[in-house]
């Protein structure tokens, strides 16, 4: 009986032991939970803080509150250290996370400052973003170049901030709608012809007719997509040169302001070929006498401006790369066709283009040259509208003989 009532009491208080060992371990977990909540808890304040900062474009402010947080919960006392916050913002500093926010930051207000450009903080910011994504983007490709995969390279440009839809815009090559074919035809028949050639005339080696004072400068078309009368306007520049020994810059605006009747819409874009027929109608004021303000206008062209014509315009074979070479080697400039919308070709630095993906023809340029790299082989040089912080102070080498890169050689005419 005794026996079993020791048993009995060393039962009852193993059980009792194995009770309070249970709470014990309850009560632990109980207050690590607690503690961990108030640390995710912090963590999702500091979280917010940071999100706030960065919602309004203020990196400043975000970099000094990361720089507080990680000193008050990585590096303070033991009694303040959190440890999921702790692992959270070393994490962010040794991935560069900081750093690359502050380089970011001073990089993109350095490029605003350059440019003169202005945006309240919402807008900012979201401009910021947009240099970013086309700042990695240029990375990436400069990276293929030093690799040897490609053969150019790319640089941030005054277009690094705009939206796609803003820069939609400046590829105005358009082409007339129904209401306008009639016209065209008409146009086609009373004023244009094919180019002729002897393809077994022999040609320069290479041809520059900037080199030859047979180009004005390199002009910027804003936020108008009028590329199309920039690129016709250079050639008839040209002409016009050959035909009096003056080299004078022309009027985009007149081309723009004057030549919706014959298919054109302005800063919506437009065609070439109309550019010429309308010179040969009417004539072309100079510059000087009617500027180029990068909007459209109710016409305001007068016989007495008048002062740059031609005879019509010869139209090169589709895809011909060698006639279009025979145009630019024995007439001058001549105006083509490309696709400009694909970034590669926007942050064109220098190098010689080439890209398989370019996409339909929706940009006009000039023609003036051609040659050879001693590495990357046979190019074009194409004048652009962009101005002259864009590409080689305003040009660019286009790949030759590679398949009528990006469409070169499908829609090329000349003044005649």
């Amino acid at each position: 009986m005794i026996v079993q009532r020791c048993l009995e009491n060393r039962n009852r208080k193993k059980l009792m032991l194995r009770i309070i060992f249970l709470l014990i371990v309850f009560a632990f977990l109980v207050d690590f939970t607690v503690t961990l909540n108030a640390q995710v808890q912090q963590l999702r304040e500091v979280l917010g803080t940071f999100d706030q900062d960065y919602k309004r474009g203020n990196m400043t402010r975000l970099t000094t509150d990361f720089k507080k947080a990680l000193k008050k919960y990585g590096d303070g006392k033991e009694s303040q250290k959190s440890t999921v916050l702790q692992s959270f913002l070393k994490k962010m500093e040794d991935n560069g996370e900081l750093r690359a926010m502050e380089k970011l930051e001073t990089e993109w207000n350095d490029y605003v400052m350059a440019l003169g450009k202005h945006y309240d903080s919402n807008e900012s910011n979201l401009r910021m973003a947009i240099f970013e994504s086309n700042e990695l983007m240029t990375e990436a490709t400069n990276r293929k170049y030093e690799q040897g995969l490609i053969s150019y390279t790319n640089g941030l440009n005054h277009l690094a901030d705009l939206t796609d839809e803003e820069f939609k815009m400046m590829n105005g090559l358009r082409f007339p709608n129904e209401t306008h074919l009639r016209t065209r035809r008409q146009t086609r028949h009373t004023v244009g012809q094919k180019y002729t050639y002897d393809p077994n005339e022999k040609l320069p080696v290479s041809v520059d007719w900037r080199k030859k004072g047979m180009v004005t400068p390199v002009k910027n078309q804003g936020v108008c997509g009028s590329c199309y009368a920039f690129a016709a306007i250079g050639a008839l520049e040209a002409y016009n040169k050959k035909k009096t020994g003056k080299l004078v810059d022309l009027s985009i605006q007149n081309a723009v302001d004057c030549t919706w009747t014959l298919g054109n819409y302005g800063c919506r874009g437009g065609y070439m070929n109309p550019i010429f027929y309308y010179a040969t109608k009417f004539g072309l004021a100079m510059e000087s006498k009617y500027p180029y303000v990068g909007t459209e206008q109710k016409c305001k062209w007068q016989e007495k401006i008048a002062y740059a014509t031609d005879k019509g315009y010869a139209a090169i074979q589709r895809g011909d790369e060698l006639g279009l070479m025979h145009a630019v080697a024995k007439h001058g400039p001549v105006v083509v066709g490309i696709n400009g919308s694909k970034r590669p070709f926007r942050f064109y630095k220098s190098g010689v283009y080439s890209n398989r993906d370019c996409g339909d023809l929706n940009h006009a340029v000039l023609l003036v040259g051609y040659g050879k790299h001693k590495t990357y082989g046979e190019y074009w040089i194409i004048k652009n509208s962009w101005g002259t912080d864009w590409g080689r102070k305003g040009y660019a080498y286009m790949a030759r003989n590679k398949g009528n890169m990006c469409h070169i050689a499908t829609l090329a005419s000349i003044p005649i």
